[in-house]
């Protein structure tokens, strides 16, 4: 079909009924001007899946010649466009959605544009006034592309440009609008992605408006509403963003400004003491970040003049004061710091993941080693996989040093920690999509699992998604009466897009199953391996000496540090010696231990093996709800005799009177006493127990049948 007019301006429809009368006055009224100016152009009408209102409204067109209508059953925005592309028989080609009004100068302004220059460019409109009834009016000012470097870290956070374009109809045809659905969308951002990949430039039509209707009813706000996510852009590649700095210079003050409030609001709402006592002023930061958004009294005259002219269109449009005054100001460049944090992680992923792990951070804890065991397995089946590990919270990662070298540790928590909510959903979705790994499993992270569930329907078509689940927790300062648990809401809200549930003891599968109605095909035990390096127990008590007690965990309330002291303070210190190892928890009292004469505070420790085990008799384990504690795993191999508390999944090894001592009522400090005072009495029997709890360690807790349950279970 060779070119025989110089404009085809293409609007798309779905379900706009009536609504898209307005759309239509708006573009003859634009028309006139090129008419004025004596450039040709035709109006095609391209209605994709129609309601019979669309229907009946545009069939009022159909004998007019300088209107072309088609209709199809696409039901996608990208497919639509591209049909309108092939249809239409100007050089150049402006996009409309059929609910948008344009400024009378729009098409006209757009054309001498494109005329001016040689250089392949798509335009859009300098403003975009967003309004609706019941909504806020929105404005954007819109801006020619930057360098590449600074286009993709802003584009790596939003799109920079609106979808209403025009171009000369090759570059449409060589950029195809790409299909979208199952979680994926916003075809306009990968088309602005693509073209700006490519090296063609988006330029604005100086003093030109799009008035963006929001109904709620179109299909990005659906999408919007779906929390779709643009998919993989070659843009974004880590391989070419990993050259970009990690910061670019930000024109708007503002923008500054107010990235560094929110960080300043993130540093207090995280620090406990600063959150009790400045609460209000958390608040009030917030406050003044959210009304430094307000542009009404900045508005370009030439936009408040528009504004006034489309009001002949559309009655909702007209610049009163008080809604003038209103108008709150949005920019692509306030996401410029999603494409900050990119860069910076994009330096540390060395090559496309087999594996990828969600996880709230890598320090020294059972969930860590869950981690660490995974990884080593898989490394076992598949030699020549690598991974990815993705930390969620902000924390100093002290078990990174384990990590294999097949594996990018990128640190999220601490890099998207200034970020607010919205930002690190849409950095997080950026890393996903663009490590392309349909394999993620999480660990223990909220925010994975926030993630998860705001992205169903990109997991469901597009991930294989695995988690891991180990046991509940108490909520602090509930009298052990609230539990929180991963289970419910976390996994039960996910559940239906969950392929596996990893779990490291059978206890937890039957309460959660009682408690949520889950099926149970998704769950599967695996007993956490450890390296037998076994020492044989010692009976150091023959001589009737002091009885040497291990503490060691992580001293947060769900291990019960109290309980630990008031343990202390019963025991005879003439007779006990209970040494606590363990980084204690920034919400728990600093002299909790202090003044207890049977307790000694040892500090901090890097794994078990740390520990000079061979000082001790015994170890003391207490927890409020556990899975099967690599501690206690640990210290049988070491030799130790072991008293537990009785909750979650300890008595799935701690067998009472047989592979050690385990206190039904986990919170009698009196029964722990007992029991630590019988062994003294007569240690001969806790011996015994340490050789079957060995034993157990062999047909339980081997690495070999950790890798066969890996290799049956993961494949």
């Amino acid at each position: 079909m060779g070119i025989e007019i110089d404009l085809s301006v293409a609007i798309t429809a779905h379900n706009e009924g009536l609504v898209a009368h307005k759309t239509m006055r708006s573009v003859f009224r634009a028309l006139e001007k090129l008419k004025e100016a004596g450039i040709t152009y035709e109006v095609i009408v391209h209605i994709d899946f129609g309601s019979k209102e669309t229907v009946e409204y545009f069939s009022r067109y159909r004998h007019d010649e300088n209107i072309k209508i088609y209709e199809n059953q696409y039901g996608d925005l990208g497919l639509s466009r591209n049909y309108v592309t092939t249809k239409a028989r100007g050089k150049y080609i402006a996009f409309l959605d059929g609910d948008d009004l344009v400024s009378d100068n729009w098409y006209l302004e757009a054309i001498r544009l494109l005329e001016s220059t040689k250089d392949e460019i798509v335009v859009h409109p300098e403003a975009v006034l967003t309004f609706g009834v019941e909504q806020p009016n929105v404005i954007t000012l819109q801006s020619d592309s930057y360098n590449i470097e600074k286009d993709t870290l802003v584009l790596l956070g939003e799109n920079r440009w609106c979808s209403v374009a025009v171009a000369k109809k090759t570059v449409f045809l060589k950029h195809p609008y790409k299909k979208m659905g199952k979680g994926y969308s916003f075809e306009d951002y990968a088309f602005n992605t693509d073209t700006v990949s490519s090296g063609i430039r988006h330029r604005v039509a100086k003093g030109t408006v799009l008035f963006y209707r929001k109904s709620g009813n179109s299909m990005l706000d659906k999408a919007n509403g779906n929390s779709a996510v643009l998919p993989y852009a070659s843009l974004f590649d880590f391989e070419v963003v990993k050259k970009y700095k990690s910061q670019v210079e930000v024109e708007d003050k503002k923008i500054l400004l107010k990235k560094r409030g929110y960080k300043l609001y993130k540093k207090i709402r995280n620090n406990s003491f600063l959150n009790y006592f400045i609460t209000p002023v958390a608040k009030a930061t917030l406050k003044v970040l959210e009304s430094g958004r307000n542009a009404g009294k900045n508005l370009p005259d030439w936009v408040v003049e528009e504004w006034i002219k489309i009001n002949s269109i559309e009655s909702q449009l007209y610049p009163f004061s008080h809604i003038v005054n209103g108008v709150q100001k949005y920019s692509a460049d306030e996401y410029i710091g999603v494409g900050e944090a990119y860069a910076k992680i994009a330096k540390v992923v060395t090559k496309k993941p087999d594996y990828v792990f969600i996880v709230p951070w890598l320090v020294r804890g059972g969930g860590d080693k869950v981690l660490l065991n995974y990884i080593e397995a898989l490394r076992e089946v598949h030699l020549d996989w690598h991974f990815a590990v993705i930390s969620t919270l902000p924390a100093k990662n002290i078990w990174v040093k384990l990590l294999p070298k097949q594996v990018d540790f990128i640190d999220f928590g601490n890099i998207a920690f200034d970020l607010n909510p919205d930002m690190q959903d849409k950095l997080l979705s950026r890393i996903i999509t663009q490590l392309q790994c349909r394999r993620l499993h999480i660990i223990n992270s909220e925010f994975g699992y926030t993630w998860a569930r705001k992205h169903q329907e990109l997991i469901k078509s597009e991930y294989e998604l695995n988690v891991s689940l180990f046991c509940g927790e108490f909520i602090p300062g509930s009298d052990m009466r609230g539990v929180f648990s991963y289970a419910n809401p976390c996994l039960f809200e996910i559940f239906p897009v969950v392929k596996n549930v990893f779990t490291d003891n059978d206890t937890i599968i039957r309460k959660v199953m009682d408690e949520n109605g889950f099926d149970d095909k998704k769950f599967k035990v695996h007993y956490q391996p450890i390296d037998f390096k076994i020492t044989d127990p010692k009976n150091q008590l023959v001589d009737g000496g002091k009885l040497k007690i291990l503490w060691a965990g992580r001293v947060t309330a769900t291990k019960m540090p109290e309980l630990v002291a008031k343990i202390g303070r019963g025991l005879d210190p003439r007779l006990f010696s209970l040494d606590v190892y363990g980084e204690k928890s920034k919400e728990l009292k600093s002299d909790i231990f202090d003044g207890i004469a049977a307790i000694k505070y040892c500090g901090p420790f890097d794994g078990f093996s740390s520990i000079p085990t061979e000082n001790y008799d015994m170890l003391l384990y207490t927890s409020m709800d556990d899975g099967v504690p690599n501690i206690i795993l640990e210290a049988t191999a070491a030799g130790l005799p072991i008293i537990a508390s009785s909750d979650g999944g300890v008595g799935e090894f701690i067998i009472n009177g047989k592979t050690g001592i385990l206190i039904e009522d986990f919170l009698d400090d009196k029964a722990y006493i007992e029991a630590i005072n019988n062994v003294r009495k007569d240690p001969d029997p806790i011996f015994d127990h340490v050789k079957q709890a060995q034993k157990k360690l062999f047909e339980q807790h081997s690495w070999e049948q950790f890798i066969q349950k890996v290799k049956d279970d993961f494949d």
